[in-house]
């Protein structure tokens, strides 16, 4: 029987062509789970050093409005590699002396004009909120 050399052409470009997908679409998913990782952080740092800032407040004329403008300004210095028109830092104060920061952020997806064309939005939004109670 004669071997058959030369039938096996194209083999390489087909796997090519089921793997590629596949790798592309494992290496864009760790990417974008990498990025909102990093925004996540930063949003959760944000919003615990504006509520940090809040309640260790040095003087005793600075009333609710001064301590609101005090957190929101330490929150917001710490949002460097953030969008800022897609940040949002709300301060409350639930309590006497309880001041509590939340930082939302729309984060944009790398891959947003897919999720766009299947009828998702293409963002994710991401919060974080610290609670600290004033001492003394």
């Amino acid at each position: 029987m004669k071997p058959r050399y030369g039938q096996e052409e194209g083999q390489d470009l087909v796997e090519y062509a089921l793997v590629l997908p596949l790798f592309l679409f494992l290496v864009l998913t760790i990417i974008e789970l990498s990025l909102l990782f990093f925004d996540y952080v930063t949003v959760s740092n944000a919003a615990r050093e504006g509520a940090r800032a809040g309640v260790v407040v040095t003087s005793q004329e600075c009333d609710e409005g001064c301590v609101d403008g005090l957190a929101e300004a330490a929150a917001s210095r710490l949002t460097t590699g953030l969008i800022a028109d897609r940040l949002e830092v709300l301060v409350r104060h639930p309590d006497a002396g309880i001041v509590e920061v939340e930082v939302r952020y729309q984060a944009p997806l790398m891959t947003r004009l897919i999720f766009e064309v299947l009828g998702g939005s293409g963002s994710v939004e991401i919060s974080s909120t610290a609670t600290m109670v004033k001492e003394g």
